[in-house]
């Protein structure tokens, strides 16, 4: 008779590396080329599959417009850690670096459970006025229920659609009310949907 199946553990662990690819002519220099270029402290967490934290056309939520906009995650992080409360998600996890240049990279370890099967995770895109890159419910096992050893997503930019600036070194100019989260239509259409970044999952534990 042939062996059974192993059983996919409860949980996992993965190594994550966000690889910041934006420069001064991966998207046409229109609007200009900041300098100083950056990500702001990667964040987010794993969660259910009737959790979200943001998502395209919706709208944003304080923690997602002050990460978008400052950088700050700790907004973000206290919505995450409320869900977290009620068994929706994971704690918030949380880059070690407050900011890293573009290009460059960060490294951190992200924990998902069978329970909290889906990964969301963003950093601000800066400077700017409200641009950020992410994936919203991202799936981290197969089909079958067993966790994915390595995953790999290109980051395209998003505008939570809180502030109305149009280039990246822009005042502030708040949008009351705010706008649907969406691509961002500052840039060229020839390059609005060129990865900012790329984030590598591998999976390196599968405990029981």
């Amino acid at each position: 008779m042939p062996e059974p199946e192993p059983e996919c553990p409860d949980s996992a662990t993965y190594a994550v590396t966000f690889r910041a690819v934006w420069n001064a002519s991966s998207h046409g220099n229109q609007p200009p080329f900041p300098s100083g270029a950056h990500f702001s402290r990667v964040a987010g967490a794993a969660h259910a599959p009737e959790v979200s934290f943001w998502s395209s056309g919706g709208i944003a939520t304080p923690g997602i417009e002050n990460m978008a906009e400052t950088g700050s995650v700790s907004s973000l992080c206290r919505e995450i850690d409320a869900e977290a409360d009620r068994g929706g998600s994971t704690t918030c996890v949380r880059g070690s670096e407050a900011s890293f240049p573009s290009p460059g990279s960060v490294g951190l370890i992200f924990e998902a459970t069978a329970e909290h099967p889906l990964m969301t995770l963003v950093s601000m895109i800066a400077p700017s006025p409200d641009w950020f890159v992410g994936v919203s419910g991202m799936p981290l096992m197969e089909a079958g229920g067993c966790w994915m050893e390595r995953i790999g997503v290109e980051l395209i930019g998003y505008d939570s659609g809180t502030d109305s600036g149009a280039t990246f070194t822009a005042r502030n100019a708040d949008v009351t009310p705010h706008e649907p989260i969406g691509l961002i239509q500052e840039l060229p259409a020839s390059v609005r949907e060129e990865p900012f970044a790329e984030l590598t999952l591998s999976l390196v534990e599968e405990p029981g």
